[in-house]
Order: C-alpha cells, then sequence, then structure tokens
C-alpha cells in the first residue's frame, strides 16, 4: 500500500511536471529576433527577424541586406514565409513569389529552434536554425 501510494504521488508530478515543459508558440508570433550562429556558437545581433502579424523583415547588418516576407500561420508552431521583395539585385536560390514552410519548436520563454523548408520542381532544401526573441 505504501509503494502504491508513492507511486500515486511521483506519476502525478511527474505528469504535472511534462505538462507544463512545453512552451507555447504563440509567444513567437510577433517580436525582434536574432540568429544563433552555429560558427560562433552565439547569437548573433547584426541578422535582426522584426516579425508582425502580417509580415516578416529580415535584416543582416553586416551583408546590407533585408528581405521582406509575408506570413500566414497555419497552425499554433507552423507558418509560411512568402518571399515578397528585397533591397538588392543578386539572383538566389530563393526567388520572388517563393515560399518557406516554417516549423518552430519552443526551448523557453524567449529562444525556439527552427526548420524551415522551400520546394522547388522536386528538389527540396531544408534551412535548421535557433532564434532568440530579444523584444
Amino acid at each position: 500500500m505504501k509503494y502504491l501510494t508513492y507511486s500515486i504521488i511521483f506519476g502525478v508530478l511527474f505528469g504535472f511536471g511534462c505538462s507544463n515543459s512545453k512552451k507555447s508558440c504563440s509567444e513567437f508570433k510577433e517580436g525582434k529576433f536574432i540568429y544563433l550562429s552555429k560558427e560562433e556558437n552565439k547569437f548573433n545581433k547584426n541578422q535582426i527577424a522584426i516579425r508582425t502579424r502580417k509580415e516578416q523583415i529580415y535584416i543582416d547588418s553586416g551583408k546590407g541586406d533585408t528581405l521582406v516576407y509575408d506570413i500566414m500561420w497555419t497552425s499554433d508552431c507552423e507558418y509560411e514565409l512568402i518571399f515578397k521583395c528585397s533591397n538588392h539585385n543578386r539572383e538566389g536560390f530563393i526567388k520572388i513569389g517563393d515560399t518557406l514552410s516554417v516549423t518552430i519548436e519552443p526551448i523557453d520563454d524567449f529562444i525556439f529552434n527552427y526548420v524551415s523548408k522551400v520546394k522547388k520542381n522536386d528538389f527540396e532544401r531544408e534551412f535548421i536554425g535557433t532564434m532568440k526573441k530579444i523584444e
């Protein structure tokens, strides 16, 4: 009987702890974010994303690039970015009108991991990273 009581208490506490460990994606739908630099293993203040309800603006002050995307949330933790325009004329893999499908997974109140995919013809390219909300 004593072990049964301890088992029930442990199960309830463990279940309660697990249910609260997952952070909400809704905290990341709007705000100002910076990207984790994999090479330096620190957040890069030169790469900023500003996200509103309708668009996301990516600014790389080191390269002088600005990219603008329309944003459409498809679920609480998934959205699509439709590339709208940029401040340069360089040709790149992603073209105006292309759609990136993004899935995010919160780590804590300020940081989340993302997987971004773009499909073109029969080719798919995936971008994986981490972002931190700063505002």
